[in-house]
């Protein structure tokens, strides 16, 4: 392994805690998975972090921004009704796999049981909803639009933990999904 400043071997493990966040989740974020993931030792990983929780934490930073990021820029153009269906793709998509909706749902639960991984949750959610605000923000005043967001933003992450427990809910998520953004954008 190649010598890296601190700083840059700091991001490096970083981006590599990432990396296993969106292809495996959150959960997989373990010392021994990201210094395999990076092809360095589990040594590199607790002298950069005091604990996994502060690794996982800036994992998840990372991770949400590379995702709102890259969702900011296919919306360019878009109706907010087809810029909330490609974001609530996971459950409104007949061939939606679920997995970026997961990560959100997962991160959740994560989230009610690690401080280090609340505070970067409550981080990302909150620019979320500030992206998926202007998205709404076409069709309504700027509060109603941010209320708005956080309502739907919540059902949607709701509604991906549930799916991840059963297939066999009362109402299927995608009708509740579908309902939610036309009455959002209406």
């Amino acid at each position: 392994m190649a010598y890296l400043a601190r700083a840059e071997r700091r991001r490096s493990i970083v981006e590599a805690a990432a990396a296993v966040v969106g292809r495996d989740g959150l959960s997989a974020v373990t010392a021994r998975i990201v210094a395999d993931e990076l092809g360095g030792s589990q040594g590199q990983i607790h002298h950069h972090f005091a604990s996994t929780d502060e690794l996982a934490g800036e994992a998840w930073r990372l991770y949400a921004a590379q995702q709102i990021d890259e969702y900011e820029h296919e919306i360019q153009g878009l109706s907010a009704y087809d810029a909330l269906v490609l974001f609530f793709a996971d459950l409104v998509s007949t061939d939606g796999d679920g997995h970026a909706l997961a990560r959100w749902a997962e991160a959740n639960a994560h989230a009610q049981q690690r401080p280090l991984v609340a505070r970067s949750y409550v981080e990302t959610l909150t620019r979320l909803t500030d992206v998926l605000a202007s998205v709404l923000a076409a069709d309504s005043d700027a509060a109603h639009a941010r209320t708005a967001a956080w309502r739907i933003l919540m059902l949607g992450v709701g509604l991906a933990g549930l799916t991840r427990i059963t297939e066999d809910s009362p109402v299927p998520a995608r009708d509740v999904m579908l309902s939610a953004i036309r009455a959002e954008t209406g």
